[in-house]
């Protein structure tokens, strides 16, 4: 056994952390809205987490991993839901200070990602985890068509500066030496040590190194919906220091 989930888990979280109190975020200041952002996106996704890990289509590899489990989930997988969030709402919050508004322009963009979800659902939808995380993606990107948040571009412009430590993070998860595997791996088989399986046939079958495309999706929707639920009651402290 060995602590690297952990470790991992602990490095994403420990910058953000650190700045947290820095004079010129305060992001602590703002964890009134965070924190119960972050336990209502947690719930469900522990939910889907329970089901696909007793239905075998992902799993955790136990020789990186402490022990303690609670619903079949190793401790790690819990801590994953709160420091993955809090990292990328913290670089969210950051850039959502210099308060630029949506317009056509990322219209556009979720009109791009729309067609390319369902695409992908239409075309390569057998794998349960595609099925399930494009559909997840769909409907969140039509509620952001539909409600056109005032937070957009930031929200934007966060995914666009996670994308290397998404890609340096979840490398590892799913595959310790990910760097190691071709650009687009098509052969996710060949892929011989990691610390959070897949079954393959759930999901598109073809990698980002050792990351599944599905991934993407997911962390757009997990990431997503926590800075939905943030901005949510962001706006309702205020009203009530208003009123």
């Amino acid at each position: 056994m060995s602590a690297a989930y952990l470790l991992i888990n602990l490095g994403v979280i420990s910058v953000p952390l650190l700045f947290s109190w820095h004079p010129k975020w305060s992001f602590a200041k703002s964890w009134g809205a965070f924190w119960p952002a972050c336990i209502l996106v947690l719930i469900p996704f522990i939910a889907w987490d329970v089901w696909f890990t007793d239905s075998g289509f992902w799993g955790f590899n136990p020789d990186y991993l402490l022990g303690p489990a609670l619903w079949g989930l190793p401790i790690e997988e819990w801590l994953f839901f709160i420091c993955i969030p809090y990292s990328c709402v913290f670089t969210y919050f950051v850039l959502s200070r210099n308060g630029a508004q949506s317009g056509p322009f990322h219209k556009a963009i979720l009109w791009i990602l729309l067609i390319l979800v369902s695409a992908t659902v239409l075309l390569n939808g057998d794998g349960m985890y595609t099925l399930v995380t494009g559909i997840g993606a769909i409907l969140f990107i039509l509620w952001l068509m539909v409600q056109g948040p005032t937070w957009l571009p930031a929200f934007f412009k966060s995914l666009l500066i996670l994308i290397i430590p998404f890609v340096l993070t979840n490398g590892i998860l799913t595959g310790i030496q990910f760097w190691t595997y071709p650009l687009l791996n098509s052969d996710p088989a060949s892929i011989a040590d990691s610390i959070v399986w897949y079954n393959n046939t759930e999901n598109l079958g073809i990698r980002l190194f050792s990351i599944p495309l599905d991934d993407f999706y997911y962390a757009f929707l997990l990431i997503g919906l926590n800075i939905t639920l943030f901005e949510g009651f962001r706006s309702k402290t205020r009203a009530l220091s208003q009123s």
